[in-house]
């Protein structure tokens, strides 16, 4: 009861506060009346009798807008425990609906009482109770209801246009039929009282019809819209293959209902892919961490047997040491797409330069002959740390790879630039080209996680392209594997480079 007085008791307590002001003021008016006397017998002083003309005019102004404000007054106290804003716009509306009805009313009042001074009384006492009083609150509660919405703040969808609907209709109506009663040619006879009953009957009961019926229309378009909204509330992370109903309207309800099972599809691939990642990550520490535990343990419980400490503590240094690398690994493919990096237009020319440069020094690249070719500044608008990774990782890859040859390439064509890194490898069969790219993947069964990488530079290079608009492919060579990186060319230089020194064509070889 008291949830049912929460959504319905403004919109009730306004409707009878209108019907209870037009029964007092009918009521008022046949009292008066009564109180005037009994009738006289002769129609001639009938005629020139004006037994409530006072209590008329006071209806028609102030005393409309008094029984206005009494109806918005009593749904404002009826609306306790509703946002008030939504509270004051339904005693707002409360007030306009009740008042404009009551014009009127009353203005029939003012036009019926010089024809017919003897009866007007009891018509508006008779009319009044009969179906005045009972349609102005009727129209009144609903118009409360509509504007009062849930009572939580803004008016929803489908009350705003019950009611913009059910004004619209009911005021063109009185119009029209205003329009007709003076269209009449003088001789001709007045409307009367079908004017009246047109105006004050006919006016309020299509307002109220059209109101219902597009209150009845809108809630069965949005049905769908509810179906959606209840399958989605249900859709929880253990039931991403679930999926909303569309319709077979072709809408936009519709539309909306195909895009929503998309993007849940692409939330489920997400989820499926995230899920595999964390297994695929547990798993790949899991194996490094139990042998880095139990060479510990072992040497703790037996020290007699160890012989050389150092050398179980640089064994054990060096596990750590690949735990810390796939631990940033895993931290970069899981940040690099959630945080926007600076972009500013990069030479990936003078990049390959300086990492080919720095890379013959390093161990992996012992024996190996490393040469790059860069002819031109090579600018693209992207980051820098981000793109010097990317380069990293395939440098690393060929140097596990590569017999004897590491060929680095850059190249523009004003639309675009091409980075290709080659080695004289093993190659990599076409038929695992696209596998190379997956998380965790080793293609090579043999390496073990100390000698090989731990399946993740190729998938972090390739969402690095991506992320600069760009693709990392594999592509046939004569001999071993070419990795491929295109991107969509940045502002060419006018003079030099932007911020790095860009050689020609280098060749570098081990000492």
């Amino acid at each position: 009861m008291a949830e049912w007085w929460r959504r319905y008791g403004q919109a009730v307590t306004s409707g009878l506060a209108a019907w209870g002001v037009v029964a007092a003021a009918v009521i008022w008016l046949e009292a008066e009346d009564r109180a005037v006397g009994p009738l006289p017998w002769v129609i001639p002083e009938v005629l020139g009798t004006d037994r409530v003309g006072p209590q008329i005019a006071f209806l028609a102004w102030p005393g409309f807008v008094w029984g206005a404000l009494g109806v918005g007054a009593a749904g404002w106290l009826a609306g306790r425990g509703h946002v008030r804003t939504a509270r004051l716009r339904a005693a707002v509306v409360g007030f306009l609906t009740s008042g404009a009805l009551m014009v009127m009313y009353t203005q029939w009042l003012v036009r019926e009482n010089p024809l017919k001074p003897w009866l007007v009384a009891k018509e508006a006492f008779r009319w009044g109770l009969m179906f005045i009083g009972p349609s102005a609150g009727l129209l009144t509660a609903a118009a409360v209801w509509a504007a009062l919405g849930s009572g939580a703040g803004r008016m929803p969808y489908r009350n705003r246009t019950v009611l913009v609907a059910a004004v619209t209709t009911g005021g063109l109506f009185a119009v029209a039929i205003e329009v007709m009663r003076r269209a009449q040619p003088e001789h001709a006879e007045p409307m009367g009282n079908a004017y009246w009953i047109a105006l004050i009957t006919g006016a309020p009961l299509v307002a109220l019809l059209t109101g219902v019926l597009v209150h009845v229309t809108a809630a069965r378009s949005l049905r769908p819209v509810e179906a959606i909204r209840r399958e989605l509330a249900e859709i929880t992370g253990q039931s991403l293959d679930r999926r909303v109903p569309v319709p077979a309207t072709g809408d936009v309800i519709a539309r909306l209902a195909v895009t929503t099972n998309d993007t849940l599809d692409r939330l489920e691939q997400s989820s499926a892919r995230q899920q595999q990642f964390v297994a695929d990550a547990a798993h790949e520490l899991r194996s490094p961490l139990a042998g880095l535990r139990a060479q510990l343990e072992t040497a703790l419980r037996h020290p007699d047997s160890v012989t050389d400490w150092p050398e179980v503590v640089a064994e054990a240094a060096a596990d750590v040491v690949r735990l810390q690398t796939l631990a940033d690994d895993l931290l970069l493919l899981a940040s690099h797409r959630a945080t926007a990096a600076p972009r500013e237009p990069v030479d990936l020319a003078a990049l390959a330069e300086d990492l080919v440069r720095e890379h013959q020094h390093l161990p992996d690249a012992a024996g190996l002959v490393v040469t790059c070719e860069a002819p031109a500044p090579a600018l693209v608008h992207g980051n820098a740390t981000r793109l010097e990774r990317l380069l990293r990782n395939l440098l690393a890859n060929a140097c596990r790879h590569a017999e004897s040859q590491i060929t680095v390439t850059v190249t523009a064509d004003g639309t675009s630039v091409t980075l290709a890194v080659a080695d004289d490898g093993p190659g990599i069969p076409p038929a695992d080209r696209a596998r190379v790219f997956d998380r965790f993947t080793r293609l090579d069964a043999s390496r073990t996680r100390a000698s090989g990488g731990a399946g993740l530079g190729l998938p972090i290079a390739r969402d690095i392209a991506t992320d600069h608009a760009g693709t990392l492919t594999v592509e046939d060579a004569a001999r071993g594997a070419r990795l491929v990186a295109r991107f969509p060319a940045g502002l060419t230089p006018s003079t030099g480079c932007a911020s790095r020194t860009c050689p020609a064509t280098s060749t570098f070889q081990p000492r």
